[in-house]
């Protein structure tokens, strides 16, 4: 239980305090729901239950996870800098009562309130920003993180006009202030510019009629004795990714219907008629070609091959190979000059090029040295490194590109540079997203973590360093924080070793790829 025991007095016990577990007191009295709770009784009810009932079934948050948190806090915090009279309401409080207390007195002083709390019948919600407006009406202003409007932000302030105006506190007008994905940084952050502030005070009225009935339906399924039975479906990463998917899904076996490629609805279909693996999908299914190969590799244990069409993709290249990987970072304020909120600034390359196939590669790398802007470095070491002829080779093409559109975007001196040879850029997965090549044990991905071991027996495991995001995340930490230089030299050692074994594992990949053309097909 999130509280195990509280003392509630029922005045028909003769005022005796009395002991009673936190379910029994939730059957007994109406529970307070946030507006982050309330945004996740929207997206499912089982995962509202658990808030208020079993709380210690959610994991500890990531690091990932921590590190939006303090983007999001920043964010706020720049936010707040627009309204220089504004008065933060009961920082560092944490006691309810007195929050709400703090909120009401400081209402009363007619200035810009930030973290203000109310509540309203069950419900709770503290605004990121409150401005005075006419006739003693108030405008909410939510601030998000984000460079645009979401549909869930709309429920998210309706629910706040919903307590606000029930506490007292009128709302007249509704915003969303959220980051200017134009915006560009140039010396000191400009808060004015970084915003954009949008009026949805329209898409919240017809909204908040619906919120009252809403928390009574949610209020009645916290007081249930046992959590809701509710199938898994497309609502458990909708708008948010659940953190209780190692709950609800744990009963799915491996190679499961859910690793269809594209399958969209089609798998909780599936599911809801009983069909949990991939191998006991009926023939008279419908799937797509993609699909059914996938079914035949898991029913035969076997991988899948065309080896005309891994021909046809190999005889597409042009030596020498240049294979290209990026590592980035991305930050809600933007870190540096000449870049812009949320943009992916690249921090490190690892390249490797390979003259013929059986030839030896020759590695490149570079990696920013402190909190400088390495784009201008990263850009004049790849010219002279790409020559002007031979394919470069990345995987999931689509990223590479775009930080090289954007780095020449920003520096224009290299676009012309950038024009010749985006022709050139070819992308790996190509085979493996097109099912030329699929082994059951991808379990669905076409990712380079998920390729590399099934054609090579190579993999990530057992490095400091594992993945994209955690490289952005130590290598913000190291760069732009405070540690010990043994230990920023330990990250960046790790660092090296993991861009360099993307483009390594690339090697392998396409020297497995040719070993398959020359073998025979194995297609279901």
């Amino acid at each position: 239980m999130l509280y195990p025991y509280i003392k509630f007095i029922e005045r028909n016990w003769k005022n005796e305090a009395m002991v009673v577990p936190c379910s029994e007191f939730l059957r007994l009295s109406m529970p307070t729901i946030s507006k982050t709770k309330y945004i996740d009784g929207l997206q499912c009810h089982k995962l509202l239950w658990y808030h208020y009932n079993n709380n210690e079934a959610f994991p500890q948050p990531d690091q990932a996870t921590l590190a939006t948190l303090r983007q999001g806090q920043l964010v706020g915090e720049y936010a707040k800098k627009l309204f220089p009279d504004g008065i933060e309401v009961a920082k560092g409080i944490v006691d309810f009562n007195t929050t709400l207390s703090a909120s009401r007195e400081a209402a009363g002083f007619r200035r810009p309130l930030f973290e203000a709390a109310f509540q309203y019948r069950g419900a709770y919600a503290r605004s990121d920003i409150l401005v005075p407006a006419p006739e003693s009406t108030w405008d909410l202003i939510e601030v998000k993180s984000t460079t645009s409007v979401k549909k869930h932000h709309h429920h998210d302030i309706a629910l706040q006009k919903h307590v606000c105006d029930g506490a007292g506190i009128s709302i007249r007008r509704c915003f969303l202030m959220h980051l200017n994905n134009g915006y560009v940084r140039q010396g000191e952050i400009e808060a004015r510019k970084l915003f954009r502030k949008e009026d949805v005070t329209e898409q919240v009225s017809t909204l908040v009629n619906e919120i009252a009935p809403t928390l009574g339906t949610m209020a009645a399924v916290i007081r249930q004795p046992s959590a809701p039975a509710i199938m898994i479906g497309p609502h458990c990463n909708t708008p948010r990714g659940c953190p209780l998917i190692h709950v609800c899904w744990r009963f799915l076996p491996r190679n499961n219907v859910t690793e269809l490629y594209r399958g969209r609805k089609k798998p909780f279909e599936l599911i809801s008629k009983g069909i949990l693996s991939l191998a006991d999908i009926p023939d008279d299914i419908s799937l797509t070609d993609s699909q059914r190969i996938q079914v035949s590799a898991v029913r035969s244990g076997q991988p899948h091959s065309n080896r005309e069409a891994i021909k046809n993709f190999l005889e597409s290249l042009t030596y020498p190979l240049y294979f290209l990987d990026f590592e980035t970072f991305s930050t809600a304020i933007p870190l540096i000059d000449n870049a812009r909120p949320h943009q992916q600034i690249p921090f490190q390359f690892s390249l490797h090029i390979l003259d013929s196939l059986d030839a030896d590669p020759v590695h490149h790398s570079y990696l920013a040295d402190g909190p400088m802007d390495a784009r201008p470095e990263i850009l004049n070491r790849l010219k002279d490194l790409l020559h002007s002829h031979g394919t470069i080779l990345t995987f999931n093409a689509s990223f590479e590109k775009r930080v090289l559109s954007e780095m020449s975007r920003d520096y224009p001196e290299y676009k012309e540079w950038f024009e010749l040879t985006k022709p050139r850029i070819a992308d790996l997965i190509i085979p493996f997203r097109s099912f030329a090549y699929y082994h059951p044990d991808q379990e669905g991905t076409a990712s380079i973590k998920s390729v590399l071991p099934v054609l090579t027996g190579k993999s990530y495991s057992g490095l400091t360093i594992a993945d994209g995001g955690t490289a952005s995340l130590e290598f913000l930490r190291v760069t732009f924080g405070e540690v010990d230089p043994s230990e920023r030299e330990r990250v960046r050692t790790d660092l090296e070793t993991y861009c360099g074994l993307d483009t390594e594992g690339m090697i392998d990949i396409l020297r497995s790829l040719h070993s398959i053309s020359r073998t025979h097909n194995t297609i279901f």
